[in-house]
């Protein structure tokens, strides 16, 4: 079980509160029976894990397992349980387990008062050499069968892509950044329901931002394994743990301009009126770009006097 760490917020436009955060749900697994994800419980009513996927036998698309279980991941998930996700047993397909934020209320019950951002945090370990090319991460679905955003990682080189409308390859963007493979990073994808804004932090820094095509609802924040080639028999996993799904404040939009503040003390006073007769004749205070502080900025200054507006 790893400890959830608070991500410092990067991108003003989707910047969260964490006191008016509010948990749709969180949890290790470690209370979770082993095997299928899919049926499991995570709250009364319309709550249970939804899983989607066709895999070889005996493989299971989305398996929560105990430590141990896998050589070379050991502890898997620490001193607890965890998820693993197989790939697809078809080229450009995807497994995915989800809960449903719609249908259930979650989403609307949290997102009230202003949490427009959807904020979802995992701990994903890909372990290298899979021969298999594929990828690891989270899909947000703006609907039961559109997908708007999100992230996937690479089993073959641990580069980071953004999803925009769609999981396959034709639907990522490069983010510019990578992880090293064989290694737990905790992930946190935030997504802001109305504007389609996304931003990914990686153990705590932002790697990134993007908008989607779709936005304007959310269904689910899913679990998800990407299989980028014609598998055979060939599996590729990727594991997944302490995860949390919550509504975050989106950021006010920002204040008005106001030019004449030239010390920045949010008021138009005497202070930059100082400022201005201080830069006569040069460029310093030039408020209406003529290239050069005069009596026509002044009179920008004098007309501006007062508080700045809010």
């Amino acid at each position: 079980m790893r400890t959830l760490i608070a991500a410092p917020l990067m991108l003003a436009a989707i910047a969260a509160t964490p006191a008016r955060a509010a948990d749709i749900y969180v949890t290790n697994f470690d209370n979770y029976s082993t095997g299928t994800l899919s049926g499991q419980l995570a709250w009364i009513g319309s709550g249970t894990w939804a899983v989607s996927g066709a895999v070889n036998s005996p493989q299971i698309a989305a398996n929560v397992i105990g430590p141990g279980v896998d050589p070379g991941i050991n502890p898997v998930g620490g001193s607890g349980r965890m998820v693993r996700l197989c790939t697809e047993r078809f080229n450009a397909g995807r497994t995915k387990g989800w809960l449903d934020l719609l249908n259930s209320g979650k989403w609307a019950a949290a997102s009230a008062g202003g949490n427009g951002v959807l904020e979802t945090t995992v701990s994903i370990y890909v372990p290298s050499g899979q021969a298999l090319a594929s990828g690891f991460g989270i899909m947000v679905s703006k609907s039961s069968f559109e997908t708007a955003g999100g992230f996937v990682v690479s089993a073959q080189t641990g580069a980071i892509s953004f999803l925009n409308n769609g999981y396959a390859l034709a639907n990522r963007v490069p983010a510019g950044a990578s992880v090293s493979l064989n290694a737990w990073h905790e992930f946190t994808y935030r997504w802001n329901v109305a504007t389609g804004a996304g931003e990914l932090l990686v153990d705590g820094q932002s790697v990134g931002t993007h908008v989607t095509t779709l936005s304007g609802s959310v269904y689910a924040s899913n679990l998800l394994a990407v299989t980028d080639a014609t598998p055979g028999a060939i599996n590729a996993f990727g594991y997944f743990d302490s995860l949390a799904i919550r509504a975050v404040p989106a950021a006010p939009p920002p204040p008005p301009p106001c030019p004449a503040d030239l010390d920045d003390s949010g008021a138009v006073d005497g202070a930059d009126l100082g400022v201005l007769l201080g830069a006569w004749g040069t460029p310093a205070a030039d408020l209406d770009g003529d290239g050069t502080t005069g009596g026509a900025d002044l009179g920008i200054l004098l007309g501006a006097w007062g508080a700045c507006p809010a």
